[in-house]
């Protein structure tokens, strides 16, 4: 158990009855239209004040105290517990864990949600967009951690009528169904959407709150005052947003440890191998969505940095300008050197793009497009061949085929492993383009002919002047 996830929100928070817990799916604004849950809503931004009315914390006072107990075989009846086989109560244990960690995660967006976003918005009227920045797809995650839940404590409660109806914690003999439920099919496309696009946009939110923090005394003056609430415990959004983004990397190990106290003869056993495996497959699709942001962020950086006068034709004709570099999608880059043909190293930053090979260059506190030999350093993946140098552990040759007059570059990586590296990811990138190519997808490079074609005809005529003085005119 996380000790920072457990000591969130307080005894204010320990009393939620669990029926209320249905009312957290819903939006921050469609709650205050909701008479029946508005005060409990206004409470929650107050100071020391309960938060849900005394009717339902009364109707469901037993299930939260259950809740409260560190594990569940401290809450089971003790002579119940002993006619049960060790594992069944180990895995009993960590059923427990999952329930209850997950109703921490629900605190933990609800203090986002309800303390933190209403009461910026409520008090200093922040834009929309703002609030959105720094928190991302908040309703979307209380509603897939609500719903979650609630089919948790539904399996609870039928396990205890299938034992009669007696008090006390009752074992719950299958689970590995839930699970399955919920990483798979439409709530698992679910999660990797919300949480890609969550954990995506992690850094920017917690840049956007320090940025808020340091330039707006009402924002500093708001946050102060919320982290004082003893609901809160002085939790701030930086701590939340951290919770958020590691909640999805807890259940692999969470799944496994029940998977360890199950047999395989059980009926639970198949389910909860292949929990284990969607789970991770979840991780793994919000890893390469964050990724991607990333990645997309970085060629937008690039981007603003270039000089906007910056062209390059490429050995097909085609001129390559800056806008053209979003139009790609960025693989990897790094700085690499690249050699003339007097032997000297000329120090580049490296480009791959999913189509192209791309050398920039600083000058001017800018980038732009390098020469070598008066060649073009904007490279089509196309029928590029990548080969090692031979008296050279650091350096490759890209070699450009399939035209009159081939051309051989050689460039020199910091290391052989980045060599190596760099190697592997352009073959990857040429295979990614020869299966676009065999499915009929069109690459990004014939996608963009036609505005390429009348990029050249509005720039034929006009020249550009590179570092060393070289000068070209498109033809």
């Amino acid at each position: 158990k996380s000790l920072s996830i457990s000591n969130i929100a307080g005894p204010v928070f320990d009393d939620i009855p669990i029926r209320g817990l249905r009312y957290l799916s819903q939006s921050t604004d469609s709650l205050n239209r909701t008479n029946q849950v508005t005060e409990s809503m206004e409470s929650l931004t107050d100071e020391g004040t309960e938060m849900m009315d005394g009717q339902l914390m009364g109707e469901f006072e037993a299930e939260a105290r259950e809740m409260e107990a560190d594990s569940w075989s401290l809450c089971a009846e003790q002579e119940y517990l002993q006619q049960l086989d060790k594992e069944l109560v180990k895995k009993q244990d960590v059923i427990y864990e999952l329930m209850q960690t997950e109703l921490h995660h629900i605190r933990t967006l609800r203090i986002l949600s309800e303390v933190y976003r209403h009461g910026l918005q409520k008090e200093l009227t922040l834009e929309l967009q703002t609030v959105e920045r720094l928190f991302p797809v908040l309703d979307e995650l209380l509603e897939l951690h609500t719903q979650h839940l609630l089919r948790l404590l539904e399996r609870k409660r039928e396990s205890q009528l299938q034992a009669g109806g007696h008090g006390g914690g009752r074992a719950i003999h299958r689970i590995g169904d839930l699970l399955l439920g919920q990483f798979s099919g439409s709530n698992g496309e679910s999660m990797k959407r919300v949480y890609g696009r969550f954990c995506s946009r992690h850094n920017e939110a917690v840049n956007l709150y320090k940025e808020l923090l340091t330039k707006d005394k009402r924002f500093k003056a708001c946050i102060k005052k919320k982290m004082s609430s003893s609901i809160v415990r002085r939790l701030g959004i930086p701590e939340c947003i951290l919770l958020v983004t590691q909640r999805i990397t807890k259940y692999p190990v969470l799944i496994q440890r029940m998977l360890q106290h199950t047999r395989e003869s059980e009926e639970d056993h198949e389910d909860l191998s292949l929990a284990v495996r969607l789970v991770k497959e979840v991780i793994a699709a919000v890893d390469s969505k964050v990724n991607d942001h990333e990645k997309r962020k970085r060629l937008k950086d690039f981007h603003g940095r270039m000089d906007s006068k910056s062209i390059m034709m490429m050995k097909s004709g085609q001129i390559f300008a800056r806008e053209d570099l979003l139009r790609r999608r960025l693989v990897h880059d790094g700085g690499l050197q690249l050699k003339n043909v007097q032997g000297r190293l000329k120090d580049v930053h490296a480009l791959l793009l999913s189509d192209v090979f791309v050398f920039l260059q600083e000058k001017d506190q800018k980038y732009i497009f390098s020469m070598l030999d008066q060649r073009s350093t904007v490279i089509s993946l196309q029928k590029l061949i990548v080969r090692e140098v031979a008296n050279e552990e650091r350096g490759l040759f890209l070699i450009t085929a399939g035209i009159e007059k081939p051309e051989m570059m050689e460039v020199l990586a910091g290391s052989k492993e980045e060599r190596n590296t760099w190697m592997q990811l352009i073959q990857e990138a040429m295979q990614s383009m020869e299966k676009d190519e065999d499915e009929g997808i069109p690459s990004e490079t014939e996608d963009d002919k036609r505005q390429q074609e009348t990029k050249n005809k509005e720039m034929r005529g006009e020249t550009s002047v590179s570092e060393e003085g070289f000068t070209f005119t498109t033809k």
